[in-house]
């Protein structure tokens, strides 16, 4: 499946897409409608057993996203 998601042209911007999601080589696009389900992924994540560092880099992600809500509740 996963084989199916890279586009056929390697000369194209988008090297990977599925539905809305796209990667094209150095960046991950999303859209904004998918950070609310992120979000909620994110809130479920056990952060007990992970080591400082790998907490810090959870945290500041998870916090890229609850900005992203808030921007768009208050927009």
């Amino acid at each position: 499946m996963q084989k199916d998601l890279y586009m056929k042209n390697p000369n194209e911007k988008i090297v990977v897409q599925s539905d809305d999601l796209k990667y094209d080589g150095k960046n991950i696009i999303i859209p904004s409608y998918y950070a609310g389900v992120i979000s909620d992924y994110l809130a479920n994540v056990d952060t007990q057993a992970m080591n400082d560092a790998d907490k810090h880099d959870f945290m500041a992600f998870s916090s890229f996203f609850e900005a992203i809500l808030d921007y768009k509740n208050n927009k």
